[in-house]
């Protein structure tokens, strides 16, 4: 890919290149860099001035400007050690509000059906799709893997005999998951038939690759199959930004993670760590963004309360 071409394309390459070092893939990020170089270069701009990013960010629709805007925001801190008239646009520049996207947890009926589905992807679909995407799909609910973490996997890095699975996760850090052998047949089951159909033998080939055999499948494409899934499943997709996206699978697998252990009695105390530690996670305030509250959790989060505690609840008499 061509190099940037603007006073700002050497300190731009040096902000990628470091957050690349912290384990960020920057893919899109890079894509919005270069058209910011480019308008740089026709502004003539020697640094990130306020008129600079005000112009800049007007150009774009209210849906675009956010994910720009927090990325304008990075980019200028880290520029700022070098360039002290580096302006940092505040995360609200120009009134502009990043909307949260609405987390679709998956209930256990759903969850059951969404497997069902992964194996029932219409005959007329491609192997890649029914088979590569269709396991995949299965990988991240039943795992709680990242999106990027599962097309990330290496054959190299799936070990079939020990049930694991070595995970590269954020800011380059590695983590071994455990699987359950159920899941870990399938895997065998699949790697057999992929094998056979890509041809993809090589250790650093992936794991879930493309037509090639190769490559690791895009992001784009296994949405689309996703949304098919969901389709087959009889899950409602309420539109962009309501979900359900492909990272509210990680959040359905730890909300019925506790809830199985909710079940159970298992104490949480315990667990929870367990949890925090599986998911990628350095301590618990980062595993607590994937708990919610759902309709299956409530029953159960009522019932071992009420069992533990029932005895000190007393009816009153008006």
């Amino acid at each position: 890919m061509n190099a940037f071409t603007s006073s700002l394309g050497t300190p731009i390459e040096r902000f990628l290149a470091h957050k690349r070092a912290l384990g960020f893939t920057y893919h899109r990020e890079e894509s919005f860099l270069r058209e910011f170089d480019r308008f740089a270069l026709r502004e003539q701009s020697e640094f990130v001035s306020e008129n600079l990013v005000r112009i800049y960010l007007s150009t774009f629709s209210q849906p675009a400007r956010p994910q720009r805007l927090t990325l304008l925001h990075q980019l200028a801190r880290f520029l700022m050690l070098e360039e002290p008239r580096t302006f940092i646009p505040s995360t609200r520049f120009l009134g502009i509000r990043r909307k949260r996207p609405v987390v679709r947890v998956l209930s256990r009926a759903e969850a059951s059906r969404f497997l069902d589905a992964c194996d029932r992807m219409p005959s007329t679909s491609s192997f890649l799709r029914r088979v590569v995407h269709g396991t995949a799909l299965r990988l991240l609910l039943l795992t709680g893997l990242r999106r990027g973490e599962v097309l990330g996997l290496k054959n190299l890095d799936v070990d079939l005999c020990q049930g694991t699975l070595q995970v590269r996760g954020k800011f380059g850090k590695v983590r071994i998951v455990a699987m359950a052998e159920d899941l870990t047949q399938r895997l065998r089951d699949y790697r057999k038939n992929a094998t056979a159909k890509l041809k993809h033998h090589a250790p650093t080939d992936a794991f879930f690759p493309r037509a090639d055999g190769k490559r690791p499948t895009t992001c784009e494409s296994l949405y689309k199959s996703f949304r098919c899934v969901l389709r087959t499943a009889g899950i409602e997709h309420r539109g962009r930004g309501e979900g359900p996206r492909l990272h509210d699978l990680r959040h359905s697998f730890a909300v019925l993670r506790l809830l199985r252990w909710y079940e159970s009695d298992a104490d949480l105390g315990a667990k929870l760590p367990l949890l925090a530690t599986y998911l990628g996670h350095v301590g618990m305030t980062s595993s607590q963004v994937y708990l919610h509250m759902t309709r299956d959790l409530v029953g159960e989060v009522i019932r071992r309360e009420m069992n533990q505690f029932g005895n000190l609840i007393t009816e009153v008499s008006p």
